[in-house]
């Protein structure tokens, strides 16, 4: 992703670098009091999107963040599944986003964004695996179906990202290589 994804800075810069792991290449991202994020264009049609997989691992979660309140919403790391075209006049497009935070909530439960209403966090991961790679799979379409009520459009854009804006705390992650298996 470093080299094809588009960098996208909400708020200051995250250090991005490319490290190697026991799955090969990975990319980590260090938040310096910053919101930054990497947008893979993609364009693949729901028939094509077999079930996703990846691996990622968090070093360093904050503490105090909680994506239910705005001052303290901040990420340990987040992988975005986007099904549309965000633009100036519409940035509010249907999205998955699959988070590792210290939310106090079970793993699974979805909560909806306060910033966009097509946006769904579904958090995968907390405080408990901080450390420890992590293997996931998704069916990105079950999961749509699921929250939206109806069958996604194309997938847009893939993208990773995490935060310490808002907490100012320590983060770490590192993802794995994001891989539909059709």
């Amino acid at each position: 992703m470093l080299k094809t994804a588009q960098r996208v800075d909400f708020v200051g810069q995250n250090s991005f670098a490319k490290e190697p792991s026991e799955f090969g290449p990975v990319l980590r991202s260090t938040p310096h009091r910053s919101a930054s994020g990497l947008y893979l264009p993609v364009a693949i049609e729901p028939a094509s999107l077999g079930p996703v997989t990846w691996q990622w691992r968090v070093d360093r979660l904050q503490p105090s963040a909680d994506i239910r309140n705005l001052s303290r919403e901040d990420f340990g790391a987040t992988i975005f599944f986007i099904f549309g075209e965000p633009s100036l006049f519409n940035k509010d497009v249907p999205t998955l986003a699959y988070t590792w935070t210290a939310t106090p909530v079970a793993n699974g439960t979805i909560l909806r964004s306060l910033r966009y209403q097509s946006l769904r966090y579904i958090q995968l991961r907390g405080g408990a695996d901080v450390g420890a790679w992590e293997q996931e799979e998704r069916d990105l379409v079950a999961d749509y179906k699921r929250i939206f009520k109806r069958t996604p459009p194309a997938l847009r854009y893939v993208a990773v990202f995490n935060d310490n804006d808002q907490t100012g705390e320590p983060v770490s992650a590192r993802f794995g290589t994001i891989v539909s298996k059709r």
